[in-house]
């Protein structure tokens, strides 16, 4: 639902989780459209909700999106568990967590209005991409984050600033993730055309299919079957080699980039096996300027495979070394191989 992602401006909602590090998830709900994607993240808010309705609008919320439903079974014990105890909205959001926990989902919860608002900052970041020529006239694009809006607007200004460039290195290296539609769209900064991901998953109440792909003149979201087109950016980059760099903190729609551009044929990947977050989550707005976040999909790479929980294996295995940059050095010297070729 990439279609609604878009309209959310969302991919992969700020999620926090065991190793501190920031990942997203993809759509965001407000409660007073419950299940309708807000076209705009700020502008829209939910009424005011008693603690009861707050807890309910939750567990609805759960009820018709989360994906693992062998989780479910007892699912609807939980609507009246707490008729009558719940006085203040503190009540409300300890019951809320308590009743998100039996999940056994650390990517599903519930977000106060202070960790709402930090991710609603985190998506206005700029300045999220570094770029430089390197000897032998290969560029190198340091992307820190998907989580920014202008995050495909900033490689596709790296790319235009090195017109001399005749192969890229693309650092993922600790980039956590972000937003499915960034990542798409620098996907078709390096591609021509192709499958970038598929995703499987609950939504409303029903299961959905979508699949984003790339062809020579658009990009198309195809859920449920439904085709929706959306104009694409140039590949600024036509066949020159690229060579991706990843690491154990390399994760979500890092992964989904690097997968598909390996899957396509147009990258070589170096460095350590990445995090393997293969889930997405949507968030939905409540009551308060809070939120709850939702695991509702699993996503594959073009070719089938699904790295959750696994991993990317890097096709050139390198460690970080102590001193200099062992897996800079070995991307530049496969970059350099494969210009050779």
């Amino acid at each position: 639902m990439t279609s609604k992602f878009i309209r959310a401006l969302a991919l992969f909602a700020v999620a926090l989780f065991v190793s501190a590090h920031t990942f997203t998830a993809v759509g965001i709900v407000d409660a007073s459209q419950l299940l309708q994607l807000a076209g705009d993240v700020s502008g829209t808010t939910a009424a005011a909700q008693t603690p009861e309705e707050f807890y309910r609008t939750v567990w609805q919320s759960a009820k018709d999106n989360f994906l693992w439903q062998d989780r479910m079974k007892d699912w609807d014990k939980w609507e009246h568990k707490f008729d009558g105890k719940l006085k203040t909205h503190s009540d409300a959001e300890r019951a809320i967590n308590q009743m998100l926990g039996s999940l056994k989902d650390h990517y599903t919860y519930y977000k106060d209005p202070t960790v709402t608002a930090a991710r609603g900052a985190a998506a206005e970041a700029k300045n999220v991409v570094t770029y430089k020529m390197l000897p032998d006239d290969i560029g190198y694009i340091k992307i820190r984050t998907f989580g920014s809006v202008h995050t495909s607007d900033e490689v596709e200004a790296a790319l235009k600033a090195m017109p001399k460039a005749k192969a890229f290195i693309i650092d993922l290296r600790d980039n956590g993730g972000g937003f499915v539609w960034q990542a798409f769209r620098v996907f078709s900064l390096f591609a021509d055309k192709g499958v970038f991901t598929k995703l499987t998953g609950m939504y409303g109440g029903s299961a959905y299919k979508e699949t984003l792909e790339l062809t020579a003149t658009e990009m198309l979201d195809i859920e449920n079957g439904t085709t929706k087109t959306h104009t694409r950016p140039t590949n600024n980059t036509g066949t020159k080699p690229v060579v991706i760099l990843v690491n154990g903190d390399s994760a979500s729609a890092s992964e989904m980039l690097t997968g598909a551009l390996r899957d396509n044929a147009r990258a070589k990947v170096v460095g350590t096996q990445t995090f393997g977050k293969g889930i997405a989550q949507i968030t939905v707005n409540l009551d308060r300027k809070a939120s709850v976040q939702i695991t509702f999909a699993q996503y594959y790479f073009p070719g089938g495979g699904s790295i959750h929980g696994v991993g990317i294996k890097p096709d050139k295995a390198v460690n970080a070394s102590t001193s200099g940059d062992a897996q800079l050095t070995e991307a530049v010297k496969m970059a350099k191989e494969e210009l050779t070729k």
